[in-house]
């Protein structure tokens, strides 16, 4: 019986993760990639061919409907679920073979977002939106649907920053059973700015190619730059990954003890069905307000528009 690792091998010291790469006759490009993200949390992964750029230009072509809707449209949340060409690039074969290199249990897709423009987002870490038991088992890519330019908003990020404390509500200093979404506002950005001072951090970007992936780690500091030329496109597709056997959920909405969990119920990409969260083996009921809405969700399959 295969003994499934409580910590990724990622986010392991350097030589236990050389060790496990080894064993497995890593590659020497996928070595690198993930010594990378094992030292900065988040590393880019090539995965440009004609097959890729045609996926993209694909991708763009389904997706111009949405962002023609009235309104600002910028972020059009699980568009796999009307794009066929988002939800192949969501699986493609390489990132999911790599993720289950990297850390050890079997990796799954379970929401895309893509974006007309850059987000200008502040930074923050994924762990307080999504997150797992055991920890740290989950992680995003960001893939370039053109080439990224600074100006047009890049994707911004603290190499190393992955490394310190999980940016749960408890670690922010949020004690309460029921924490709100003002209660993270008013911590988390405070949080994580004395954290990137006291360690010394400094700021780098991101600038991917068209068809270029960047993977990034759960606890990653990431964000997006300003945009300097409001005209300037940076069409992208953020995939967010769980792994399976993991109890899945929202540490934002969740109280401080692990039976206080907000569980989620995600979606595989791949299949289109839901990934059951576990515990120690176990199936885990999410609350009847979770199934409640991934059932209604599923019904509809409409992906979300956000301004």
């Amino acid at each position: 019986m295969t003994v499934l690792p409580t910590i990724p091998f990622v986010e392991q010291d350097e030589n236990a993760l050389l060790a496990h790469l080894k064993a497995e006759g890593a590659s020497e490009d996928m070595r690198r990639v993930a010594l990378d993200l094992h030292r900065d949390g988040l590393a880019t992964i090539d995965l440009v061919n004609d097959e890729t750029l045609a996926l993209c230009d694909q991708a763009t072509a389904e997706l111009e409907p949405a962002y023609l809707k009235p309104g600002k449209i910028n972020r059009v949340q699980d568009a796999w679920r009307r794009s066929p060409a988002v939800r192949r690039l969501a699986t493609d074969k390489r990132i999911t073979d790599f993720l289950r290199l990297a850390y050890g249990r079997e990796p799954f897709a379970f929401q895309t977002l893509n974006f007309l423009f850059g987000s200008q987002q502040g930074a923050h870490s994924d762990v307080t939106h999504f997150h797992a038991e055991p920890a740290r088992f989950m992680c995003g890519v960001w893939l370039a649907l053109e080439d990224v330019y600074e100006d047009a908003g890049a994707l911004l990020y603290y190499p190393g920053s992955h490394k310190l404390p999980l940016m749960t509500p408890p670690n922010m200093g949020i004690t309460k059973d029921a924490p709100t979404k003002q209660d993270y506002n008013e911590k988390g950005g405070q949080t994580l700015h004395a954290l990137v001072a006291e360690h010394g951090l400094e700021l780098a970007v991101g600038l991917p190619k068209k068809g270029q992936a960047m993977i990034w780690a759960a606890n990653l500091f990431h964000g997006g730059t300003k945009r300097t030329h409001p005209d300037r496109t940076r069409r992208s597709l953020v995939t967010h990954f769980f792994f399976k056997g993991c109890l899945y959920h929202t540490p934002m909405t969740s109280g401080t003890t692990i039976n206080r969990h907000s569980v989620r119920l995600p979606a595989d990409i791949s299949t289109g069905q839901w990934q059951w969260p576990s515990r120690d083996g176990r199936p885990v009921m999410p609350q009847w307000r979770t199934l409640a809405a991934a059932m209604n969700y599923r019904l509809q399959r409409n992906p979300i528009c956000f301004p």
